[in-house]
């Protein structure tokens, strides 16, 4: 479970899940309720476009050029196929992120709610820094149902990028809210809604 360190009248809610699993159609929902969302991969595709000292420092540690949109691709699928590697990127990657996120949350100190999306959460140990855990919950069948379908992938490409996550029966354990998404979208909303009037119920 998540360890809420101070004390303070904001409640800051860690959204999770898996490749496939709906984290962005929850983030996006949280969006139309007012509620400010921290976009953890948002912050990493700026620093891919803008922080030239971490581009620098990944060339550097993979021995690699990454110039292009082509280059890029063809890193996150060494990537993804290899743990060491992947560690090695996160050490490099999470530490910049953590940064923007502290900036950010400074700016909406006045928020009772705010989110943070975040897909590895979890992996860097992130649910320690966040009030509550949401988890957004489906099967390992629907997931690589949904991937393959979305991204085009075959089975074997889309395992890899979901064995590049903890399983999501694993997360389960540092939830506070388990989401199940199989069903239709406006289910997810209602879910997502009822968690929302009782974290704002305490607070009144």
């Amino acid at each position: 479970m998540s360890v809420q360190t101070v004390k303070t009248n904001q409640t800051i809610i860690g959204l999770t899940g898996g490749i496939g699993s709906g984290k962005t159609t929850a983030a996006n929902h949280f969006k139309s309720l007012d509620i400010p969302v921290i976009d953890s991969d948002e912050i990493v595709k700026n620093l891919w476009a803008f922080d030239d000292d971490m581009k620098h420092e990944i060339e550097e540690t993979f021995g690699v050029v990454i110039s292009s949109k082509d280059d890029k691709k063809s890193f996150a699928k060494k990537i993804f196929e290899d743990e060491d590697k992947r560690e090695k990127l996160n050490q490099i990657i999470h530490p910049r992120v953590f940064n923007q996120i502290d900036v950010l949350k400074k700016t909406l100190r006045q928020e009772k709610i705010i989110v943070i999306d975040m897909p590895l959460l979890i992996e860097v140990g992130y649910q320690n820094k966040v009030d509550k855990v949401m988890l957004i919950y489906v099967d390992l069948h629907t997931q690589l149902k949904r991937i393959m379908a979305r991204d085009h992938l075959s089975k074997k490409d889309a395992l890899l990028r979901i064995q590049a996550q903890m399983p999501l029966e694993e997360k389960k354990a540092y939830a506070d809210y388990v989401v199940d998404n199989h069903d239709h979208k406006e289910a997810l909303y209602y879910k997502i809604d009822e968690i929302v009037r009782g974290i704002l119920y305490e607070k009144s």
